[in-house]
């Protein structure tokens, strides 16, 4: 019996409807079949989201077509592959579509790869490129200082006073054309950078979500509260990050059972989605009943509306698994990223401040401030 023959069902020596000796080849043709299946099916779930993939649905609802496909033979409507006499399957099709995607894979990884090659490449240029002007700035200095010297040297005070009349000049020119150069590389890097951060929070919402909340989920945070520490030391800009923790949330579980502590593990979730709406925002659960914050673009003084904002919403919070008077609290610590930060010191920080908020009686967000630093306005 050939594959082709195994694969649509008939054999040529028995009929559609007898049965069939079992054969070793026959399960190794299903354990084939089945793995191409799940691979096609994984390729879905864990796919990069292209440029052209305008809605993050479609491929992988396509991969569970295509592997329904090869594992029954059904159709691929979004394929186009209509349903086919006696489970035969389009191999050359399913091949097609495998191989094209891999190839459009390659290429974005590719593309992005390069882009960051190219933005390290201009930082280093651009790092050169300052010693060589500060060598030059500094050479024409001694220059001009060597001329007055010359001139308070000769006594003639006409001459001193050209002397210093010119040095003043050029270097002031000179200092002016530098920050001119300076100003110019910052803003092309500042562009770069900006263009990349963007590629960055694209790529963020194809990170994994933890499937009770629906926030990101701890790998994720781990990812993007590195980003936003390399974004705050490149680009200066301020980020916040918070650490939320249901408050008492174990006797809660314990006394009314588990689905009421997912109904409001849930409701937190949303009760998060609601209150951080912003496109840098980023929300997880950084695990059991604490989630984490990132607000960048945001100062920890400017934060403070925006976090009581979801604490007020907390209040509210009802669970139907639990009695009418169960209260339902957080207590918040954040803390303002800063240039030194690590992610190890920063969420020190504010699990330091959390701690606070809970010893203070909890249902309140404390703020902390690095040691040196203060609230900006």
């Amino acid at each position: 019996m050939s594959f082709i023959a195994r694969i649509r069902g008939t054999t040529g020596r028995y009929p559609l409807d007898a049965a069939k000796p079992a054969r070793a080849s026959d399960s190794l043709t299903d354990g084939a079949i089945d793995t191409l299946s799940s691979v096609i099916r994984v390729m879905g779930d864990e796919s990069f989201r292209l440029e052209s993939d305008a809605d993050p649905t479609v491929f992988p609802m396509l991969c569970q077509e295509y592997s329904s496909h090869v594992a029954n033979g059904t159709p691929v409507p979004s394929g186009s592959i209509e349903a086919c006499p006696n489970g035969t399957r389009q191999w050359a099709l399913v091949r097609q579509f495998f191989s094209d995607r891999r190839k459009a894979e390659k290429s974005y990884v590719s593309e992005r790869l390069n882009d960051y090659r190219g933005v390290v490449a201009d930082l280093v240029s651009g790092l050169k490129s300052i010693g060589e002007r500060d060598q030059t700035t500094e050479t024409s200095v001694l220059k001009s200082l060597t001329t007055i010297e010359n001139a308070v040297d000769s006594g003639v005070l006409p001459q001193i006073r050209e002397a210093l009349t010119h040095t003043v000049d050029e270097v002031n020119a000179t200092f002016t054309e530098q920050k001119r150069q300076y100003e110019q590389q910052l803003s092309e890097l500042n562009e770069r950078m900006l263009s990349l951060r963007q590629d960055l929070v694209a790529a963020r919402e194809e990170m994994k979500r933890d499937s009770l909340t629906g926030a990101y989920n701890r790998r994720a945070f781990d990812a993007s509260i590195l980003q936003s520490l390399n974004t705050r030391f490149i680009l200066n800009q301020p980020a916040t990050l918070a650490l939320v923790d249901l408050d008492n949330f174990k006797t809660i579980n314990d006394t009314y059972g588990h689905a009421a502590g997912d109904e409001i593990l849930r409701g937190v979730g949303e009760c998060l989605a609601r209150a951080f709406i912003r496109k840098g925002d980023f929300v997880s659960r950084y695990g059991g009943d604490e989630f984490a914050v990132i607000l960048n673009d945001t100062s920890a003084a400017h934060s403070t509306s925006l976090i009581d904002r979801f604490l007020a919403s907390i209040r509210e919070l009802h669970v139907q698994n639990a009695p009418d008077e169960t209260s339902i609290s957080c207590s918040i610590g954040f803390t303002e990223l800063e240039n030194s930060d690590c992610v190890k010191s920063a969420v020190a920080r504010a699990d330091a401040a959390l701690y606070q908020a809970k010893h203070a009686g909890r249902n309140q967000a404390v703020m902390s401030m690095a040691e040196g630093t203060s609230p900006a306005n």
